[in-house]
Parts: C-alpha cells; sequence; structure tokens
C-alpha cells in the first residue's frame, strides 16, 4: 500500500512540484528517477529475501523509503538534483516492498489460498491507486512537501509492526545453491559469500543503459536536435550499454560462460524465463499495464492542470473516476479466479481487451475536452486494469511454482519499465509538439505554472491549445503498444486454481488457451458434419 501511495498522491502533485523547481519540462525526470532504481534493484530484492530474509530485508526496503521521503521533502526548489536523488532512494525502498510483500504472501500457501490473498492485497491496493491522487492533490493545495512527509511516519509504524507482528512468521535465509541445482555452497555461508550472489554487473549495464537511454530521448528534438551530439551519444551508448545488458544475462543463463564462471551468481533477469512462453507474454502484459497506469495517473493529471487550469485538488478528485472501474476489475479478477471459471486466462484476455479500447477513446475524449466521456474512460481503462491485479501473478506461479521470486520480480520490473518508458515517449512527443509550434520548452515564461500566467491571454491559449493537442498524440502513441497487448494475451496459456480448500493441483495449458479452444471447436463441428 505505501508503494501504491507514493506513486499516485505523486500523479496529484507532479505538475505542481515540476512547476516549483521551473522544470515543467523534465518533469518526467521525478518519475524516471524512481522508476529507474525501481526497475534495477527489483530482481536484487527478490534475492535478497532469500540471501538474508524475508524481514531483514523488509526492514531495509522501509527505511530506503524513510530516507528518500525525507530528503525530497527537505530539497531546496533550486536543487532539484537533491530531489531526484531522494526519489531514487524512494524507488529502491518502495520496489523491495512491492516485491517482499508478493513473496512473502507466495510463501507455504497453495495458489487457490494465493488467490484469496491476492484478493486483499489487490483490493488495498484498488484503493491505494484510487485515492492517492485525492490526497495528493489536497496535500499540494498546503505544500507539495507533504507529499513526501506522508510517507514518514507511515514507513516508521510499518518498521514496527514488521518487528512485533511479523517477524516470527517469515522466513529466514534460505539455503543458496548454484545456478544449476547440483550441490549447495560449501562451508559456512557468510553474508559477504550470499552478498556475491547479487548481479551486480546486470544491474549497473541496466541503470546506467536505461538513464543515458531516457536522458537522450528527453532531449531529443525538444531541446538539441536529434542530429545534436548531445542527443547522439547519450542514445548510442545508452543502447549499448541496454545491448550488453542483454547479452551479459543471456550468458548468465545455467551452462553458459558466466554461469560457469560464477556458479551461484543469480542473474538479475533470468533469460530462460524470458524465453519461455507464458513467462515472456506475461511480462509484456505487465509491460504495458505500466504504460496505461502511468499514462493516466500522470498525462491526465498534466490535462486537467495546464490545459483545463483545474488545481491541484480539483485534477486528484478527477482522477477518482478511475476508482470505480478498477474496484470492478479486481471484483471480476476476483470471481473468475475463486468462483467461476477458476482460471487465469479469462480475465487476462478480457483486461488486455479492455484496457487498450479505454486509453483509445480517452485520446478521442481529451481532444474534444468532454469531461463525461473522459471520466467514463478512465473507468474503463480501470476495469482493464484491475481485472489483470491478481490473475498474472496467479497465472506465472501456476506455471513455474518452483521460481516464485524471480517470476514475481521479472513482471513487477515489466511494469515498472513500461511506466518510465511510456511518461519519456509521451513527454518527448509532448514537448517536441511544442517546440514545434514554436513554443519555447525551456524558457522562463512556459517552465511553470507561473510563468505561463504571464504570457498574454491570446499566447496563454494558445500554449493550452498546443499543449492539449501534444497530450492527445502521446496518448494515440502508446495505445499501439497497448492493442499489441491483445496478441501476446492471445497466446498466452491457461492456469485452472483447484476447488475447495485442497493444494493446487497444477493443471496448466502450455500453448495458447486461445487456439486450444477453436481447434477444440473446428473438431466439434467437423464432428457435426
Amino acid at each position: 500500500m505505501v508503494q501504491a501511495l507514493d506513486i499516485t498522491i505523486i500523479a496529484g502533485a507532479l505538475p505542481f512540484i515540476a512547476s516549483d523547481f521551473n522544470q515543467l519540462s523534465q518533469l518526467n525526470w521525478i518519475i524516471s528517477a524512481f522508476n529507474l532504481t525501481a526497475t534495477a534493484f527489483i530482481p536484487a530484492w527478490g534475492q535478497l529475501a532469500d540471501i538474508v530474509g524475508r524481514y531483514a530485508t523488509l526492514q531495509a526496503a522501509l527505511i530506503f523509503t524513510l530516507i528518500g521521503s525525507a530528503l525530497c521533502a527537505g530539497a531546496p526548489v533550486s536543487a532539484f538534483t537533491m530531489l531526484l536523488f531522494g526519489r531514487a532512494l524512494q524507488g529502491l525502498g518502495c520496489s523491495g516492498l512491492l516485491i517482499l510483500t508478493k513473496v512473502i504472501l507466495a510463501d507455504k500457501v497453495s495458489l487457490k489460498e494465493n488467490a484469496k490473498n491476492n484478493s486483499v492485497f489487490a483490493i488495498v491496493g484498488g484503493l491505494a491507486y484510487g485515492f492517492g491522487p485525492i490526497v495528493g492533490g489536497e496535500l499540494t493545495q498546503v505544500s507539495w512537501r507533504w507529499c513526501f512527509i506522508i510517507n514518514i511516519p507511515i514507513a516508521l509504524v510499518g518498521m514496527v509492526g514488521v518487528h512485533f507482528l511479523l517477524r516470527p512468521i517469515m522466513l529466514g535465509p534460505q539455503t543458496i545453491r548454484r545456478t544449476d541445482d547440483n550441490t549447495e555452497m560449501e562451508g559456512r555461508q557468510t553474508f559477504i559469500t550470499r552478498l556475491s550472489t547479487l548481479d551486480f554487473g546486470g544491474q549497473f549495464l541496466f541503470l546506467f543503459g536505461m538513464g543515458l537511454f531516457i536522458l537522450a530521448i528527453t532531449w531529443a528534438g525538444a531541446y538539441y536536435p536529434w542530429s545534436d551530439a548531445k542527443v547522439i551519444v547519450p542514445l548510442v551508448l545508452g543502447s549499448l550499454l541496454v545491448i550488453l545488458f542483454l547479452v551479459w544475462e543471456y550468458l548468465m543463463m545455467p551452462g553458459s560462460a558466466l554461469a560457469l564462471r560464477y556458479p551461484y551468481r543469480r542473474a538479475m533477469l533470468p533469460f530462460n524465463l524470458i524465453l519461455s512462453r507464458n513467462s515472456g507474454l506475461l511480462m509484456y502484459i505487465n509491460f504495458i499495464t505500466g504504460m496505461a497506469m502511468y499514462a493516466v495517473f500522470y498525462f491526465v493529471d498534466i490535462y486537467f492542470a495546464l490545459v483545463l487550469q483545474f488545481s491541484s485538488s480539483e485534477g486528484g478528485k478527477n482522477l477518482l473516476y478511475y476508482i470505480p472501474g478498477l474496484a470492478v476489475g479486481v471484483y471480476l479478477a476476483m470471481f473468475a479466479c475463486n468462483v467461476f471459471p477458476r482460471q487465469t486466462w479469462y480475465p487476462l484476455f478480457l483486461g488486455t481487451v479492455i484496457e487498450p479500447l479505454g486509453i483509445t477513446i480517452l485520446a478521442a475524449a481529451l481532444s474534444w475536452g468532454h469531461l463525461p466521456t473522459i471520466y467514463g474512460m478512465l473507468a474503463l481503462t480501470g476495469v482493464g486494469t484491475g481485472i489483470r491485479l491478481m490473475p498474472g501473478t496467479l497465472h506465472a506461479i501456476g506455471h513455474y511454482p518452483t521460481q516464485i521470486a524471480p517470476l514475481v520480480s521479472m513482471m513487477s520490473l515489466s511494469s515498472s519499465l513500461g511506466g518510465t518508458l511510456a511518461l519519456t515517449i509521451m513527454l518527448n512527443i509532448f514537448n517536441n509538439h511544442l517546440s514545434s509550434s514554436g513554443i519555447s520548452v525551456s524558457g522562463t515564461t512556459t517552465a511553470s505554472f507561473s510563468g505561463i500566467a504571464t504570457l498574454e491571454s491570446a499566447e496563454q491559449d494558445y500554449v493550452r491549445k498546443m499543449a492539449k493537442e501534444g497530450i492527445v498524440l502521446a496518448f494515440y502513441a502508446i495505445s499501439a503498444f497497448l492493442w499489441l497487448g491483445v496478441g501476446a494475451s492471445a497466446a498466452l496459456g491457461n492456469a485452472w486454481i483447484a476447488k475447495g480448500g485442497g493444494e493446487e493441483v497444477g493443471r496448466t495449458c502450455e500453448g495458447s488457451f486461445l487456439g486450444s479452444l477453436l481447434s477444440r471447436k473446428r473438431r466439434s463441428n467437423a464432428e457435426k458434419a
């Protein structure tokens, strides 16, 4: 819940925070700084849970969240870098909270029990996602710093609660085995020995590669021409580091060169799971889920603040329309997984169709400026998101019951990466549209709301008109990624959840479940003929 609140509270405050720092055109960094560390260290948290135990890892995640929130709350408006560093620490801590709650839930329970547990957490997370923008908007009316201060007592209470209530039931350090699962580590497994199993090389390549890539895309066109060295150098270097990261992770596969040299080191991104049909498809589905959620939370709020000139409170309240849809989606997922048909494919496929439909019509509604349609599409998009929050995890656990921690990590990594790239792409389109319309995105009059307010009335109207067009184009651009998800979900297999209180029998369909349904129908029709 802390992780969900952090994401959504900032959604209601983001434009106003960026405006105070005179960084409206680079507001994506407030989110990207959070997401880059969150994404890079998601797999590490899953590994640390096994290396040092669930309790110590969960407390460390809460401490990082606490320190990061304090730095953000105290950052002077002249120190944008300090704010970003605090956001990076917040991302580090919140990714740990996200992963560890799922890993702890998955410990010692059947898929049936996991479905019930995830239902509860989906409801709590859904409420946080829904009310977060409202809380953020109201706090911003006083000061956006309260959006970060509020995390401090929550983290402190969480640390105390974990120590006294959860510590006795949490699993301790797990036995570290070779990546080929042949033999256990010989001798005493010291902390340093356990720590050496982390994939520091992969994390370094990913963090710096993606950071440079996002920097290049943020600058390209709006700040510097695409042909400028300030764009080409980080773009090429970032792309090379990302490619090296993928090669590194491939060589970390069991039996490959790096795996043979470092037999106890765990890859940040288990390539065998990426190459596996269902886990690879689930990664893309989670990727587009992150894209849709971040587009709704952040760019719709920018539309409310910049185009419609809503206050932070009004903008946050208008994002509340996402809640009914999210609640309906979560309920449908609970029904599909716990009551009927007790399968994961149906809610996953349905959500993957509904979500891009909602985003596409939302883009048109933003262009029209028709608020009832905007609110309706926020709700519809929420249905598509909510219906997939729980079944994706259950689908992964059903297919790969012995690899829960890396799977949960990969799915969360995909969602964060999708959100990061969505904001970067959308802001690039937005900034470039303004620049091509003769509006300087780095000028003093357009770097903050107060600067825009000093323009002549006709100039203000022109800026807001171009801003609206840029936001609409950005939504249409990411909708293409979402529609590709329909094909990915159609190619998914299925997982059946046992009825009653018994243990899950693990019945799954590895190939395309939709394909098998269509094949059976064709055979049935042929037999009747």
